[in-house]
């Protein structure tokens, strides 16, 4: 707790005051609302709050249907398919980097781009370009298809029987089932759309679209830095996630158990 205190106090205190040290007489509430109104930090936060919603969004929505497809569709190469997710998931985030760079940038007919996309900036310094990376993620798949394969095949039989095609069985029987998975699968990747740094401060040279991880930059100053401000930033853009886990915090625990024991 040490630190979160420190965060607090600093964030506070009256500009100029030592670090981490404040006094009842030297509260200042108004270094909250004077961070968020500082150069663009506001529109980053909108941008930040977009690129997550729409990120978070699209991620479920494909996590569930790949789950689905890996757990309860058989079809040729299947188990390549799942041996190849879990290889995925030990390759560390920045090995993609620049590949990903360069898919963004040469997307066709995007940026002014041709149809082989060249010519243009793709979707370089756009927030479709930031929601990129956090569209698809193996684990949200692995976490997925680990709760729809412990289902009984009977709710989908009896589903079948009645006339349900397969999109029918995923949406409407099992995947209200497997609701935990569902809100943890959201919670991971609201969290990684909302702290990424490094693929923002890549891909981004506009304040215009830069997000509020990016946006902390603007309290360094050349020869100072803004420590009250830089703190009440920081709390500002952590209450999004502490929320977030706080509302799915039960079901939460219970997805990752569960799926950390199906087989």
């Amino acid at each position: 707790m040490l630190p979160l205190l420190f965060v607090v106090t600093t964030a506070l205190a009256p500009s100029g005051q030592a670090l981490g040290t404040i006094t009842p007489s030297g509260f200042k509430p108004a270094n909250f609302s004077d961070a968020l109104h500082s150069a663009a930090f506001g529109t980053m936060f909108v941008n930040s709050a977009i690129v997550t919603l729409g990120s978070t969004a699209v991620q479920v929505v494909l996590a569930c249907m790949a789950g689905y497809a890996l757990a309860r569709i058989a079809f040729r190469g299947r188990e390549g398919f799942f041996l190849l997710l879990i290889a995925v998931l030990v390759i560390p985030p920045e090995v993609t980097l620049v590949p990903l760079f360069v898919l963004v940038k040469h997307l066709p007919l995007e940026g002014g781009n041709d149809i082989l996309g060249q010519g243009g900036i793709g979707l370089l310094n756009t927030l479709p370009g930031l929601m990129f990376p956090h569209l698809v993620s193996a684990l949200s798949i692995f976490l997925m298809r680990q709760f729809y394969i412990g289902m009984p095949e009977e709710l989908a039989d009896a589903a079948r029987i009645d006339g349900a095609t397969e999109w029918t069985v995923l949406w409407r029987i099992f995947t209200p089932l497997a609701w935990p998975a569902v809100v943890t699968v959201a919670i991971f990747a609201f969290q990684g759309a909302w702290n990424d740094f490094l693929w923002p401060l890549v891909m981004t040279k506009s304040p215009d679209v830069q997000t509020v991880q990016l946006g902390l930059t603007v309290f360094f100053q050349e020869n100072t830095t803004q420590w009250s401000l830089l703190m009440a930033a920081v709390i500002l853009i952590s209450v999004p996630v502490v929320v977030m886990f706080l509302l799915g915090q039960r079901t939460f625990q219970e997805g990752v158990a569960t799926g950390a024991v199906k087989e």
